[in-house]
């Protein structure tokens, strides 16, 4: 959690629960109507240099000890985190926005501006970085069934002698490798062809099926910078699928998306 410890208040007891920061002269307007965190409203919090995005939220649930269950309740984790999201996203429309991490919790209005005025020309200098500019993720997937079954023909039926097991197991060693092997040279190839068309980038670790949500293997992680409109790397993805497609990838382009592969940790995290 972000910002100094809020400890849970036993009369309840408020907070500033932050999004992320916006250009001081960001209109109110940008976020009027989306619903924060815990159903409240969003307000802009400015300073001279910078402004926050941020909702008033009750300790009860965002103190320090409640927090630190509700982010191991899976339901309550989706809910907050769309949520917040749907806020950086709104905001995102209207001016550059360097997103916080989820759950960052300041004790009241005096404190956030301290942080605003504290490192509002850093916060200031990186918005100016960003002007213009939105994050796309690309996420590159083996389909291990296009090597093993490269005809179509359909699942083998069970072996009938032990050399022809054998035989099999040989075959399923050898596909592992050559996947190893593809998915190696995919991840590193489509990495490269996707920098040249990005503005910066960073390759995230590969998510396991339970976080993908996908059985293929999911090869590639990728973030993108990009400015806003530009479908240079839309054309770079299609050219990959050109080429790998055939050797079972495919790929999915996200966002767009807040800059939050490209934010300093010590600012995103403040």
């Amino acid at each position: 959690m972000s910002g100094e410890p809020v400890p849970a208040a036993a009369d309840g007891g408020t907070a500033f629960y932050v999004y992320g920061i916006v250009s001081a002269a960001t209109d109110p307007a940008a976020v009027a109507g989306v619903t924060g965190v815990a159903g409240g409203p969003v307000e802009v919090v400015a300073a001279p240099a910078a402004a926050a995005l941020a909702s008033v939220v009750s300790l009860d649930e965002f103190g320090e000890e409640p927090l630190r269950g509700n982010l191991n309740d899976r339901a309550w984790l989706e809910r907050t985190a769309r949520a917040h999201d749907a806020v950086l996203e709104r905001a995102l429309e209207q001016t550059p926005v360097i997103p916080f991490r989820l759950g960052t919790i300041y004790r009241g209005r005096d404190q956030l501006v301290d942080l605003l005025s504290e490192r509002g020309a850093s916060f200031a200098a990186l918005l100016d970085r960003l002007d213009g500019t939105v994050e796309l993720g690309v996420k590159a997937y083996l389909d291990q069934s296009r090597l093993l079954e490269p005809t179509g023909a359909g699942p083998a039926a069970p072996a009938q002698s032990g050399r022809e097991y054998m035989l099999r197991r040989k075959q399923e060693r050898d596909v592992a490798a050559e996947s190893a092997q593809v998915a190696d040279e995919c991840a590193r190839a489509s990495h490269e062809c996707l920098v040249a068309a990005a503005l910066a980038a960073r390759a995230n670790p590969p998510q396991s099926p339970e976080l993908s949500g996908r059985t293929d293997q999911m090869v590639l992680n990728g973030a993108y910078l990009v400015l806003r409109g530009d479908h240079a790397l839309d054309a770079a993805v299609a050219k990959l699928e050109e080429e790998y497609g055939p050797r079972g990838i495919s790929y999915e382009v996200t966002g767009p998306w807040p800059p939050y592969n490209f934010v300093p940790s010590e600012l995103a995290e403040s």
